[in-house]
């Protein structure tokens, strides 16, 4: 199994932790050109990362990723039994990557542009949002949906922190709800999780630290 992707991407981190929680041995590489060149989408046409290579098969988009990896590695499940439980957990990945994940993003131009920072309040309190309806959607037990791993949790283990590094850089930091602080202290104790997240925390610092205007 190849694993195409950067350390400090947020997608990348997050199937690096499913592969990592289901025990799959993996070889992390950039994308062949750099990402977003010319060569890469000869790869994967949209030029995103991550993707994998499994024996010669090929496949982009993290939620994708994950779910193939959930059907080829049924064995080392991370999805729950029952359907109930199961749309739940993809729930809360979607959540992830359609409403946190990008409330997180549009923080970004704030760190390059001191002058747009007129804008957090706005930017943090529709963030502050999101999270609240994910608060009150997640069943915390002490993972997102339950006492151990799941697809909810692969995304939003990089995400939330990510809020809370970006947020403490311009300033404002994120107090994150009561029923996240179960689950920030499982995430911390689990020794696979912080191993597969390593890379990503120590290039995150590095990026934020490079885009503080001087």
């Amino acid at each position: 199994m190849i694993l195409y992707g950067l350390p400090v991407s947020t997608y990348t981190a997050k199937v690096r932790l499913a592969l990592c929680w289901r025990g799959i041995a993996f070889e992390e590489r950039e994308p062949p050109g750099g990402y977003r060149s010319l060569a890469w989408q000869d790869v994967v046409p949209m030029g995103t990362i991550p993707a994998i290579d499994d024996q010669g098969f090929l496949l982009a988009e993290s939620e994708a990723i994950l779910e193939y990896l959930e059907e080829r590695f049924s064995d080392r499940p991370l999805l729950p039994q029952g359907p109930q439980r199961r749309a739940q957990v993809r729930l809360l990945a979607r959540m992830h990557d359609l409403h946190v994940e990008p409330k997180v993003r549009a923080l970004f131009p704030l760190l390059r542009q001191p002058q747009e920072r007129d804008q957090l309040p706005q930017l943090k309190a529709a963030l502050l949002e999101k999270i609240a309806g994910l608060a009150r959607t997640a069943r915390p037990g002490p993972y997102l949906a339950g006492p151990e791993p799941t697809l909810a949790d692969c995304g939003f283990a990089v995400t939330l922190p990510l809020a809370e590094r970006v947020l403490n850089t311009l300033g404002s930091p994120l107090k994150l709800p009561g029923v996240f602080q179960p689950w920030l202290a499982a995430l911390a104790a689990d020794r696979i999780a912080q191993r597969a997240l390593s890379s990503w925390s120590s290039a995150t610092d590095a990026w934020l630290k490079a885009v503080q205007p001087q």
